[in-house]
């Protein structure tokens, strides 16, 4: 009996961000959750400074603690923005290994805002998740918000600051910015506008805190978002995806000890700083599916997250904040994560019907290989007549 062909799946993560970490443990969760009798894997690490790597050692956790030194190990190799390759290239020899479908497993910049999903267009290969319009909208959390705002989602209001603004005249833009209509009460929270994993994020209680708030967001990102705090807050996340359809998951409620989630509380909770072995978000402490929470904000919840996905134009799956003014009742769009961290795996395999993180990896490249057949469907080509005229 003949046995079935595998599909050739590249699972790309690291990356030069500096969310770099998260998106290694990302991808080692599912890496370890995608099904071997379906698929056959090729880890492809980016490294910090931007070079591509291939071998079986990156399925390995331990190999992570001696990078860079032992880099040289592994196979260098890359994409061609070239149509036709259908694989990566080796750099050694310039032979291919091929890929059916590309995976991208980062967080944070030159993977989750659209850079790469360009370079996989002009490869024109299949790959997972959103294209690059809408990884670069939702990676803006700015440009997110405005864009949804015009679509009637409820989002807080927000002041974009530039790093060159900030360099220029740091007093007046604090000014300006403690003087505007809506941001006159303290406390206020500043964040990149283009980061996740809440690196850089900043609870400003008084006025002289939010100068340094603002250069700790200039450290890692050129644009910093400052919004006003909601002081009784309930924070719930839901996870959207795209197969046959768009359908929502359970709703959760992280929980926070220092009443803003950290990037420690997020990944090092529960592991980390004892045993080296995150979980990712998924460590993050949380109540699934509460069964207390107030219907009609869970029903809120699920048809604006579901609406949003939809008009970002995003796929794959996604995972969208939200908050809970609980002194007004009013419930707000926060970001959406168009990768999120651990793809939301223990969202899914508490829903109804549930979902494991296996089938939610095979949909993600079913749903990939669809929308790549539908665009090869179109016509491209309507011959030089402009030129010979």
């Amino acid at each position: 009996m003949t046995q079935r062909k595998r599909t050739r799946v590249a699972v790309l993560f690291g990356g030069r961000s500096v969310e770099h970490e998260i998106s290694v443990i990302t991808a080692l969760q599912l890496m370890q959750a995608i099904d071997p009798a379906v698929y056959e894997v090729t880890p492809v690490y980016i490294a910090p400074t931007g070079t591509w790597h291939t071998g079986n050692q990156l399925l390995e956790r331990s190999f992570y603690a001696k990078v860079p030194a032992n880099l040289n190990s592994l196979q260098e190799v890359t994409l061609l923005p070239k149509p036709g390759v259908r694989g990566l290239t080796k750099l050694s020899d310039n032979s291919t290994i091929p890929i059916d479908v590309f995976l991208p497993a980062f967080h944070g910049q030159y993977g989750e805002d659209g850079c790469i999903q360009g370079l996989f267009e002009m490869a024109d290969v299949p790959y997972t998740g959103s294209n690059v319009v809408s990884s670069a909208l939702t990676m803006n959390k700015y440009a997110c918000k405005v864009f949804l705002k015009e679509h009637g989602v409820p989002v807080l209001p927000a002041q974009l600051i530039t790093r060159s603004d900030a360099q220029k005249n740091i007093d007046g833009v604090v000014q300006k910015a403690l003087s505007t209509e809506g941001f006159t009460t303290l406390p206020l929270f500043v964040k990149p506008c283009n980061l996740g994993s809440s690196i850089g994020i900043s609870k400003v209680k008084e006025a002289h805190e939010l100068a340094p708030a603002l250069a700790k967001v200039f450290r890692f990102d050129t644009h910093a978002l400052i919004e006003p705090c909601v002081n009784d807050i309930m924070e719930i996340n839901c996870s959207v995806r795209e197969h046959n359809g768009v359908h929502a998951s359970v709703v959760e409620i992280p929980v926070s000890q220092s009443g803003v989630l950290s990037y420690e509380e997020k990944y090092l909770r529960g592991g980390g700083k004892k045993t080296g072995q995150s979980a990712g978000m998924a460590s993050l402490t949380r109540v699934i599916d509460p069964q207390d929470l107030d219907p009609d904000i869970k029903n809120s919840v699920v048809e604006i997250a579901t609406r949003s996905f939809t008009v970002l134009g995003c796929s794959g799956v996604a995972r969208l904040d939200f908050i809970v003014d609980l002194a007004t009742g009013k419930l707000y769009f926060n970001e959406l994560n168009a990768f999120p961290g651990s793809c939301s795996f223990y969202l899914w395999v508490r829903s109804h019907p549930r979902v494991l993180y296996t089938t939610l990896i095979h949909n993600m490249i079913e749903t990939a290989l669809v929308h790549h057949a539908t665009a090869a469907s179109l016509d491209r080509n309507i011959g030089l007549k402009a030129l010979r005229a």
